[in-house]
């Protein structure tokens, strides 16, 4: 490495050489290189001085800072529903609704105000909200189209949340369930056909038949063990087995005529084991056979989907129900509300009614007498919401999905569902359907 006393001596060396033109050239440029080393060698220098000392010059220069705070530390305490804008003041809405029991109930002399499931989470959200509105009365399928084309800004009552409502408008959180069901009427006449038909069935004749074969073993034992000292039962194997029969039929019916009885200790041993084998029997037989012919009495006239095609069926304008009969090519017959649909249904003007499930199951409670009941087993499970329009300012929107899920937990409309759905008792988590 070249020093700074380098250089005076490579002038003075080259000044006293006798050379040519071009060792003068080569001698140059190695000074040149020389310089250009030396002064990359002080920049270096130059600049490590530096980096040693900027750390403790940066901290001097920088101004003082917290500590870092851990997660969830100095972060300010919002309650539910502050960090949401703030709505109008003096905000009104246009809210539609629709006879469509348990979400929407029309106004009556016991309830002079809509009422239902829908009704009070949307009651419970604008109190909340402290927002003004308008009711506007629709059928099913007006308030759908209402809502889509802007004419209310909420409906109020339940509506399917589906591919083919969402690209119309928007709805809020669900707070319910429902679905599409099939609601029929079951068997309340036990006729002589009837009876006759069940007691044909395999279940019947298996007991039937069994009695008879051991009806028949214990005839022939008897008539074994009687026959040579038994005079009703001596005489030719037809005359005895006859006698035999009659005997058995008489100890298995309680009846006990007295007529034939055993005289030997075998016929006697045989015949205590008939009348409890043949009791134990009759007893067993009478339990199925009346368990069958209730069973018929309260089987549904239509057991499934496959059965709609051979019965007439009710569905009602606009309905899920309605598009549901539609796509398996149905041809219903068409109501303008559930409860003239259900109608029509206990007055056996039909065999099954398709439709929403809570809907159906509500109805069914409420004409339970006249033996209508929905089957266990939904055609379609669906969440139940507030239909919303597009373009509803978007601070209302925000409140009204808290306020909406605030509601569907609430105590006032677990215990409304329980009483409206006939199930009083039972303990309804959170405003989930059945």
């Amino acid at each position: 490495m070249f020093t700074r006393g380098t250089i005076p001596r490579a002038f003075h060396i080259l000044r006293g050489m006798q050379t040519s033109r071009t060792w003068s050239a080569i001698a140059l440029a190695a000074v040149a290189a020389a310089l250009v080393s030396w002064r990359a060698d002080a920049q270096d220098a130059a600049a490590r001085a530096t980096g040693a000392a900027a750390p403790a010059a940066r901290a001097a220069a920088a101004p003082a800072t917290p500590d870092t705070a851990h997660f969830g530390e100095r972060v300010p305490k919002l309650g539910i529903g502050d960090a949401l804008p703030p709505i109008a003041p003096k905000a009104r809405l246009r809210v539609g609704v629709v006879d469509f029991p348990p979400w929407s109930v029309p106004p009556s002399a016991d309830v002079p105000y809509w009422s239902g499931l829908a009704s009070l989470v949307w009651r419970q959200s604008a109190q909340a909200l402290e927002i003004d509105y308008e009711v506007k009365v629709y059928d099913i399928d007006g308030l759908i189209d209402a809502v889509a084309r802007g004419e209310v800004d909420v409906a109020a009552t339940g509506v399917p949340i589906l591919p083919e409502n969402l690209v119309r408008f928007t709805f809020t959180p669900p707070f319910d369930q429902s679905g599409i069901s099939i609601a029929t009427r079951v068997h309340d006449q036990l006729t002589v056909a009837n009876v006759l038909r069940r007691l044909a069935s395999k279940e019947a004749s298996r007991w039937f038949l069994g009695i008879l074969v051991f009806l028949l073993a214990f005839s022939m034992l008897f008539w074994l063990a009687e026959r040579r000292r038994n005079p009703p039962i001596e005489g030719s194997a037809a005359r005895g087995l006859g006698e035999s029969a009659w005997w058995g039929i008489v100890t298995l019916t309680t009846v006990g005529y007295g007529d034939r009885v055993p005289v030997t200790k075998t016929g006697k041993f045989i015949a205590a084991a008939w009348m409890t084998l043949g009791f134990l029997l009759m007893t067993v037989t009478g339990a199925v056979v009346t368990a069958i012919l209730t069973v018929d009495r309260l089987r549904p006239l239509v057991s499934g989907p496959a059965e709609l095609a051979r019965v007439r069926v009710g569905v009602v304008h606009g309905s899920m129900g309605e598009r549901y009969a539609e796509s398996v090519r149905l041809d219903p017959r068409r109501f303008g509300t559930f409860e003239e649909a259900m109608d029509a249904l206990a007055a056996e003007e039909l065999e099954a009614v398709v439709g929403s499930t809570t809907s159906l199951l509500f109805l069914a409670e409420r004409v339970g007498e006249r033996r209508l009941t929905v089957l266990p087993h939904p055609l379609q499970r669906d969440f139940i919401g507030l239909a919303v329009r597009f373009g509803l300012d978007p601070a209302i929107e925000k409140r009204l999905e808290l306020e909406v899920v605030k509601a569907a937990r609430s105590p006032e409309y677990r215990s409304m569902r329980a009483v409206m759905m006939g199930d009083a008792d039972a303990v309804v988590d959170g405003g989930t359907g059945r």
